[in-house]
């Protein structure tokens, strides 16, 4: 928890700082506070907790960003489409080109209960860091985009120790439902398995963060990646004598179509949500 929280400190106040008071690494300027600013808002986040409590991987841009300005549907969708396949073809190559040696060997020792390399828990800790910091720059719009524009020292410090609490309690129940679209994929409760994948995972989010200052879905990176990684890993392994694959939640077309299944459902509820918003916030400040 501490190691968390001192990351997102330093993350929130470092865009806070850069940005003029703004923590959301520029990534509202298309994104005003909307007038008038009303209840109907919250309905955004309701269902994200609701989809989230289902295991829908669910794109909390999509939901939130997109109620607040619909004219950007359409790029939200396209800059996220991209960076899945980006993350895709990063995975794809990755773990197919040589990164599946480090897997059938982790699926190994994993199977003969051989003790972990003490090595393998720093480079977890700095792996984890890398792309929480990453997630952080890129998301935070999500959470911002309700708040003023410029905050002073005492609001940032207040909506730090907010997001603080909140993070301690994700820790504390373990990420929730939402965790069972990792644990179909192939060694993701190794430790050493998801190093690889955060450090994967923040290298793709460093990558859009420079590439642009536009939010995108952060959740379809992450199962582009892991979609890309599971086909590299599947297509390895028919080359191989012995199984070193999670074949326990089914075929290849079972595990990536049911995470692309309950994110698709999710973007739709989504978009009915952007395009029916508008309506409600026109009746409630008659």
């Amino acid at each position: 928890m501490l190691f968390v929280c001192c990351i997102t400190i330093i993350v929130l106040f470092l865009g806070w700082f850069l940005n003029q008071g703004e923590p959301a690494w520029g990534r509202l300027d298309s994104f005003p506070v909307p007038e008038p600013f009303t209840w109907a808002y919250i309905i955004p986040p309701i269902a994200v907790l609701a989809l989230t409590a289902w295991g829908a991987p669910v794109s909390t841009s999509f939901l939130v960003l997109s109620s607040f300005v619909p004219e950007n549907i359409g790029r939200l969708l396209g800059s996220s489409i991209s960076g899945y396949v980006m993350a895709l073809f990063l995975g794809l190559a990755s773990w197919g080109l040589g990164v599946w040696v480090l897997e059938r060997w982790i699926f190994r020792r994993h199977q003969d209960s051989k003790e972990i390399h003490r090595i393998w828990y720093p480079i977890q800790w700095l792996s984890t860091g890398f792309l929480w910091s990453m997630w952080l720059v890129q998301d935070m719009a999500n959470i911002f985009v309700y708040l003023p524009r410029n905050l002073n020292l005492i609001s940032m410090c207040v909506c730090t120790l907010i997001l603080c609490m909140g993070l301690c309690m994700l820790i504390v129940i373990g990420g929730g439902p939402i965790q069972g679209v990792l644990r179909s994929k192939t060694n993701t409760s190794d430790l050493r398995s998801a190093s690889v994948i955060d450090f994967m995972f923040g290298l793709c989010l460093l990558y859009r963060a420079f590439l642009s200052s536009f939010p995108l879905s952060t959740t379809w990176v992450f199962l582009g990646l892991l979609a890309g990684r599971e086909l590299a890993l599947r297509i390895r392994q028919l080359k191989q004598t012995t199984v070193f694959t999670n074949q326990v939640h089914g075929s290849l077309a079972k595990v990536i179509g049911g995470d692309i299944g309950k994110a698709s459902v999710g973007l739709i509820v989504s978009l009915l949500i952007a395009l029916g918003i508008q309506p409600l916030i026109n009746w409630s400040v008659l």
